[in-house]
């Protein structure tokens, strides 16, 4: 009979396979690469605007005003270079808040408020940790240094870039691409600190190779980590760094005035 006839199975179901996250050397490579392309933008565009006021001297800022636009052309196409592609890569991983993810996540509301005075707190505190180590030296960056010629304009034009942007980029790479790395491989503890070194060292060049500005900014990066790990939450940790780089901002400009 037609009805004893057996049924037939269905097909199977595909099992879709574990999302992978890139391992720690590309993790390294990608901060690797972000630097580099820092240098290369900010080398064509300094060898473009050099050449525009060359030719077009009436038309173009000064020198200084030129290096302003210089900075905040390179940070700006770097980090959306950089951010864009390490969230392509990351893919569905770029949303978690596990150790694996890069935790593109809404935060509890309490830790963007715990961020924001550990991010006041780390300024102060790595201010005078730096006047500590430091004593009768000074301590400065190369691009406040260049910017304290600028016009005002534009160095208001450069807070943006400093406060919002370039956190933005450091915390993609440090609290979320090496930090996920290094969690699954050590733990939180370790990953936390080897980070946050990391974090600090990359930004001699920038400090003229002053060893006694680093622990300011390790101190930054443990805060960041710190926050990253225990909200599941990347933003927390942003929050922290751009109020961190806000104060610091803000003692520029200050400074500033007063000379």
């Amino acid at each position: 009979m037609p009805h004893d006839l057996p049924l037939a199975t269905p097909p199977p179901v595909p099992v879709a396979a574990p999302v992978r996250a890139p391992g720690l050397v590309e993790a390294i490579l990608t901060i690797l690469a972000y630097f580099a392309l820092q240098v290369g933008f900010g080398v064509g565009f300094k060898l473009g605007t050099d050449l525009l006021a060359r030719w077009f001297p009436d038309a173009m800022p000064d020198a200084p005003d030129r290096i302003i636009l210089v900075v905040m052309a390179t940070v700006a196409l770097s980090t959306w270079l950089v951010v864009h592609g390490v969230l392509r890569r990351w893919g569905p991983l770029a949303r978690s808040g596990d150790a694996l993810g890069l935790g593109f996540r809404e935060p509890d509301g309490q830790f963007i408020a715990i961020g924001a005075g550990l991010g006041i707190a780390a300024a102060i505190l790595g201010g005078l940790l730096t006047q500590w180590l430091a004593g009768d030296r000074a301590v400065s960056q190369t691009v406040t240094e260049i910017a304290d010629k600028a016009h005002l304009g534009m160095r208001m034009a450069l807070v943006p870039v400093a406060v919002l942007v370039g956190p933005l980029v450091e915390e993609v790479l440090f609290r979320g691409a090496l930090l996920a790395r290094l969690r699954v491989r050590l733990g939180d503890g370790w990953a936390i600190a080897i980070s946050s070194v990391i974090f600090g060292a990359v930004h001699l060049p920038d400090l003229g190779w002053l060893w006694y500005a680093v622990p300011n900014l390790i101190l930054v990066g443990v805060f960041c980590g710190w926050l990253r790990v225990r909200s599941g939450s990347i933003w927390p940790a942003y929050v922290a760094h751009a109020a961190n780089n806000g104060l610091a901002v803000m003692a520029w400009f200050s400074a500033t005035a007063a000379g």
